[in-house]
C-alpha cells in the first residue's frame, strides 16, 4: 500500500485550512498503522499554527463512539474535551447554515456521500476550508481532486 510521503502530507497541509475527516483522529487515538505517524504529523502542524482546522461535531461523536462501546466513558470525554480544547482547532456544530450547504455546492457529488458525510463536508463548506483530510473512499468519489487529500491508496 502506497501512503502518502511526510515531506510531502507538510508541504500540502502547510498555511492551509483542513478538514479533518474522522478517521484521521481515530488513526492517531487508536495507534492504527501505517496511518498513525501521519496523523500525528497532521496534528501537530495545526497545533503549531503551522495549520489550522475544522472538525465536525459529528466527527467528535464518532470518535468519541469507540471508547463508549468498550465502556470507557471517561475516555469518550476526555477525548471530546481534548478535541474542543485543541489549539487552531475549530469544532463546527450541525447548524441551519451548515445544513444549507448540503446538496448546494455543486462541486460536491453529494449522492457519493452517506449522510454523515455530507453533514462533515457541509462543516467544511461553512468555514471555507481549503482542503479535506480523509481515507474515506466516499469522500474521494464526492470531493473534487485538488480540494482532497488522502493519507494512502484507497
Amino acid at each position: 500500500m502506497k501512503i502518502i510521503a511526510p515531506s510531502v502530507l507538510k508541504k500540502k497541509i502547510a498555511c492551509k485550512k483542513l478538514l479533518v475527516d474522522t478517521n484521521i483522529i481515530i488513526y492517531l487515538t487508536d495507534s492504527i498503522e501505517p496511518y498513525e505517524p501521519l496523523s500525528r504529523l497532521i496534528l501537530e502542524m495545526i497545533e503549531t499554527g503551522a495549520a489550522s482546522a475544522v472538525l465536525s461535531i459529528v466527527s467528535v461523536a464518532e470518535v468519541m463512539k469507540g471508547p463508549i462501546n468498550k465502556g470507557q466513558h471517561r475516555n469518550a470525554r476526555d477525548v471530546r474535551n481534548y478535541l474542543f480544547n485543541f489549539p487552531n482547532i475549530y469544532c463546527q456544530e450541525i447548524t441551519m447554515d451548515v445544513l444549507g450547504h448540503m446538496g448546494k455546492n455543486n462541486l460536491i457529488d453529494w449522492s457519493k456521500l452517506r449522510t454523515m458525510d455530507s453533514l462533515v463536508i457541509a462543516s467544511g463548506l461553512e468555514n471555507d476550508v481549503d482542503l479535506s483530510i480523509s481515507n474515506d473512499a466516499h469522500f474521494k468519489k464526492a470531493i473534487p481532486g485538488k480540494r482532497f487529500l488522502s493519507l494512502g491508496a484507497l
